[in-house]
């Protein structure tokens, strides 16, 4: 069965890489629309991308979303393109504070040291990744969250379906193939009212994504790094958590297309 699918992420060849999901975030949504599948992919918009090299165009609908979260008002907009040679669309969400200053290094500043407000930025990025539906007049069956940048999102999902049944159908998948120990989480920084920080207080990233996701998959890459990953209980207890190991693949990610395929069909 054809299925709607938003593959969210924070790095895509070839507008911005800084590790292994850059070309994952190429194979995957590739692969899944090969198949057959409404495929839609999402990144930000850095300032570094050009819009005339990768011809982005305006979507009327998307040229202001506004959306009030927590008692929080927010405001953002998207373009969309093409991937390179191909049919695949990629929107590019816009918010000049979050992301127009951002280097190639996106998540470090120069010196190699993580940026402190990423928690903040990628908080709001996963927020409007879904307050942006509404304004595409598309709501995907599956959201495959692609690595921390997106972790909140399956959370927020369950947190936004109380007052938006148009949600209560989306399944969620969480990607992950890093540790995150270097990524800096403080659920204290975000704009969510107390009760919403209350639930994800003691979680890192990883543990919110696979905690709130209907399935979570590890990817064994350049680093292996689902045994320490596995030794959380959330994911030890996590009936719908799987790992797949792509570290002698040389690059072929048709191991995890499969495995995503095959949970796509059980959610």
């Amino acid at each position: 069965m054809v299925k709607k699918i938003f593959y969210i992420n924070s790095e895509m060849e070839p507008f911005a890489s800084v590790s292994n999901l850059a070309n994952l975030s190429v194979d995957i949504p590739l692969g899944l629309h090969e198949q057959g599948n409404d495929v839609r992919c999402l990144m930000p918009k850095y300032g570094f991308i050009s819009e005339r090299k990768y011809i982005l165009r305006e979507v009327i609908r998307l040229k202001e979303i506004l959306f009030k979260y927590d008692d929080i008002d927010y405001k953002c907009s998207a373009k969309s393109a093409f991937l390179p040679k191909s049919r695949l669309q990629v929107y590019f969400l816009e918010n000049e504070e979050k992301f127009g200053e951002l280097n190639n290094l996106l998540f470090k500043s120069k010196n190699g040291r993580f940026l402190p407000d990423n928690d903040v930025r990628f908080a709001f990025y996963s927020l409007a990744a879904i307050k942006m539906l509404p304004n595409l007049f598309w709501f995907p069956n599956v959201v495959i969250c692609n690595g921390w940048t997106s972790a909140l999102v399956p959370f927020l999902i369950k947190k936004l379906v109380e007052n938006d049944k148009d949600l209560s159908k989306i399944k969620t998948i969480y990607l992950t193939n890093s540790l995150n120990k270097d990524v800096l989480f403080d659920s204290s920084n975000l704009q969510f009212n107390m009760e919403t920080k209350k639930e994800i207080k003691s979680y890192n990233l990883n543990q919110i994504g696979c905690a709130f996701a209907d399935a979570t998959i590890v990817i064994d890459d350049e680093e292996k790094v689902s045994g320490n990953i596995m030794k959380s209980n959330i994911f030890k207890n996590s009936k719908s958590c799987s790992t797949v190991d792509l570290t002698k693949s040389n690059g072929d990610s048709s191991a995890l297309l499969d495995e995503i395929e095959k949970v796509i069909k059980v959610l």
